[in-house]
């Protein structure tokens, strides 16, 4: 019922436009497509981190400790406050990232290729805005943004891996029987992957991203990249929380002792 109704006020147009795009090898990629997964679990892992880190901030719980006691200081209602002025700043200086990023990710889609120093910029920005964002308590979610993330990062693994090629004396990435899909593929199985890694749903990420492309080609792709990004993403967050924990003396330290005194 609520795609019927949608469909009637919003036509049938998708905010994610998907343009035609060529999987040339796609079981001959496979492993390519498990690395990316690698790498959209590393990256989800990293944006949970910094998000962590960022309410920890506006908490007053980290930091220097003159910051950590002007953060404690200030009334909840302001941290969401100053949260937006630095959120606001950089969207000024990179509107690629604001809203949802749907815009910047159709202008990805509907490219061959997008250079490699505004891909790592437009992923390090948007990933430092959502952020601050989700940290200071400001109204919004992670959905979309790890949508952006993905794309941001497929389309960065396709041109890291187009330069080795070109570094290797091949003029259109492919060394027979391997043909590099089109960056736009990457892309789309990039979104799935960071998607998949960030709220542990490899089904659901390969289901939605099939939904976008009606492309059966791409099926196993999208679950290779999101069942191997779920997994190392599940990795790279317990190994932080394990350095967290260490570092953290204090509190889970006496809680250690304190259990060893209890059992002798």
């Amino acid at each position: 019922l609520s795609a019927l109704v949608s469909q009637v006020y919003l036509s049938e147009s998708l905010v994610l436009s998907v343009p035609s795009y060529e999987l040339k090898t796609p079981l001959v990629e496979l492993p390519m497509y498990m690395l990316l997964g690698v790498v959209s679990g590393v990256v989800a892992g990293l944006f949970t981190a910094l998000a962590q880190l960022s309410k920890s901030f506006f908490d007053g719980e980290a930091g220097a400790p003159m910051v950590q006691e002007f953060m404690s200081s200030l009334p909840q209602w302001s941290k969401p406050i100053l949260g937006g002025i630095i959120c606001g700043a950089i969207g000024a200086a990179f509107p690629q990232i604001l809203f949802f990023g749907y815009e910047t990710l159709n202008t990805l889609l509907a490219k061959k290729t997008l250079a490699t120093d505004m891909v790592i910029t437009l992923l390090v920005v948007k990933t430092v805005a959502t952020a601050i964002s989700a940290g200071s308590g400001l109204v919004g979610g992670t959905f979309a943004p790890s949508l952006f993330l993905g794309g941001m990062t497929g389309a960065l693994f396709h041109n890291v891996v187009s330069q080795i090629f070109l570094a290797g004396g091949t003029n259109d990435a492919s060394i027979a029987p391997f043909q590099l899909a089109d960056v736009q593929a990457y892309a789309l199985v990039g979104a799935a992957g960071v998607l998949s890694a960030l709220f542990r749903a490899p089904l659901t990420a390969s289901l939605l991203l099939f939904e976008l492309t009606r492309d059966y080609d791409v099926i196993l792709p999208l679950m290779a990249t999101a069942g191997v990004g779920s997994i190392v993403g599940d990795a790279v967050e317990k190994a932080l929380e394990e350095t967290r924990r260490d570092r953290d003396s204090v509190s889970w330290g006496d809680l250690s002792d304190g259990d060893n005194e209890n059992g002798d």
